[in-house]
């Protein structure tokens, strides 16, 4: 039991302390103050030399995609958060990230949006108003040489709606592919008339502009708003886009693109996972081929890779095991188990202005209540110090063992995947939205007249 006048503060506003230990995919945009970088350390590691190879521009295709595999519970979305948030605060990366939860046809596309919707999230954390596009649009319009002066303030403020706009964005894109600064760049010119319609930061225009960037047609009203952006078609095209856009990021901000697939091994609950993970790593060599600053991140549990890796080309394996895979442990050492608690309890003490009393708390709790979590997952960690936090509160009487994880083999083993169980009415219903997302091509009306 905690020290009476500990305890007392501590029922009233720290129960929850230990309560969130799953990654959701809207944590992925935020930093997280509660990481701790000894966890994963290696893959951590990986990734910085690779990011640093690949904006020095002395990497190769073969050794730019990370395998990073592990039981559930190992960490594996929390790790890709911290990666996002560590590349986006020193400025080296735009990450893209991607669930494989929606039943798809066309990866390539699904690549392409989800990397434009990756774009439209804060691009820093602590700079919550710029989004990734909103910063390539940005550096795009500031780089020094680039435009001729007050250029930047006509188009931003300028009155000139229609065709008369559509003329300003096609010359001040002509301007910017043929400075020196982008010579040899072979920039797609409809991408960079779109980074400039944004810098105009009207609703009607980014809604257009996010369309095209999906790869999809606009409209005739939608055309009169955006009429400098010419509809491609092609299969090619999603890649064209994707192409261009890494390009810019290493060229207007010197930052590689990062494009992260999580959650494979959802596959399973569709037709075919083999032949669509298949399809997928196809995919994403595509982009790691035609952008060469570009890292891809694969990120599933270890049995479904094990259970698929056969099914992969040699050519495929090649690429994907080139850097080395990396198994994420999820078995938690009592040093990494007592940054975990701690960074929380302290985090939670300095909230609530109770920071004088945390040395009481670590004191009594130091030695066996650390040793107690170390061998679990950090998932099943936080979950057990929750436990135990409240029967220090004295919610629970009973303890209930947890038995500790047990570390998998580094190699792994192909075997046939047992057969999924009917996934439960949430994933239904998510993958039913994430499928009707992906296919809509409704247009919402930016008047609110239209939209009743």
């Amino acid at each position: 039991m905690l020290p009476e006048p500990l305890q007392a503060i501590a029922h009233e506003r720290l129960l929850g302390v230990f309560e969130h230990s799953i990654t959701w995919e809207d944590d992925v945009w935020k930093a997280d103050p509660l990481d701790v970088p000894e966890v994963h350390a290696l893959a951590r590691r990986k990734f910085e030399e690779l990011l640093t190879t690949v904006t020095q521009g002395r990497s190769t295709a073969q050794n730019r995609i990370l395998l990073f595999h592990g039981h559930s519970g190992a960490g594996k979305t929390h790790l890709i958060r911290a990666l996002r948030s560590g590349a986006h605060a020193a400025h080296r990366g735009y990450f893209g990230y991607a669930q494989m939860t929606p039943d798809v046809g066309n990866y390539a596309e699904y690549f392409l949006r989800r990397l434009i919707n990756s774009l439209e999230k804060p691009y820093d954390p602590r700079n919550p108003v710029e989004t990734g596009l909103m910063r390539l649009s940005n550096h795009l319009v500031s780089r020094a040489g680039v435009l001729a002066p007050g250029a930047r303030e006509l188009l931003k403020e300028s009155a000139v709606e229609g065709e008369k706009l559509s003329h300003l964005v096609a010359r001040l894109a002509d301007e910017i592919v043929s400075a020196p600064k982008f010579s040899g760049q072979d920039l797609d010119i409809n991408i960079v008339r779109a980074l400039l319609y944004l810098q105009r930061n009207d609703p009607r225009i980014d809604q257009r502009v996010r369309q095209y960037l999906y790869g999809r047609p606009v409209n005739e009203v939608g055309q009169s708003l955006v009429g400098a952006l010419e509809h491609l078609e092609g299969q090619d095209r999603p890649f064209e886009i994707i192409e261009c856009l890494g390009r810019l990021m290493k060229a207007v901000d010197g930052a590689a693109l990062v494009f992260c697939i999580d959650q494979v091994e959802d596959l399973r609950f569709f037709d075919n996972p083999e032949e669509r993970f298949q399809k997928a790593i196809r995919d994403l060599i595509q982009i790691a081929n035609r952008v060469t600053t570009a890292i891809i991140i694969i990120s599933c549990l270890d049995d479904f890779y094990a259970a698929t890796r056969e099914y992969l080309a040699q050519s495929f394996l090649d690429r994907i095991e080139k850097a080395g895979p990396i198994l994420l442990s999820e078995v938690r050492n009592e040093d990494e188990a007592r940054e975990i608690v701690l960074k929380r309890m302290q985090a939670a003490f300095d909230e609530e202005g109770l920071s004088d009393q945390l040395p009481a708390f670590v004191e009594m709790v130091e030695t066996g209540f650390m040793r107690e979590l170390a061998g679990l997952s950090t998932r099943r960690l936080l979950e057990h110090a929750q436990k135990r936090w409240h029967q220090m509160l004295g919610e629970e009487t009973e303890e209930e063992a947890v038995a500790p994880a047990v570390a998998i083999p580094a190699v792994p083993i192909a075997v046939k995947p047992a057969e999924p169980e009917a996934a439960d009415p949430a994933f239904a219903i998510k993958t039913q939205w994430d499928r009707h997302i992906h296919d809509s091509t409704i247009e919402i009306p930016s008047e609110e007249f239209e939209l009743i």
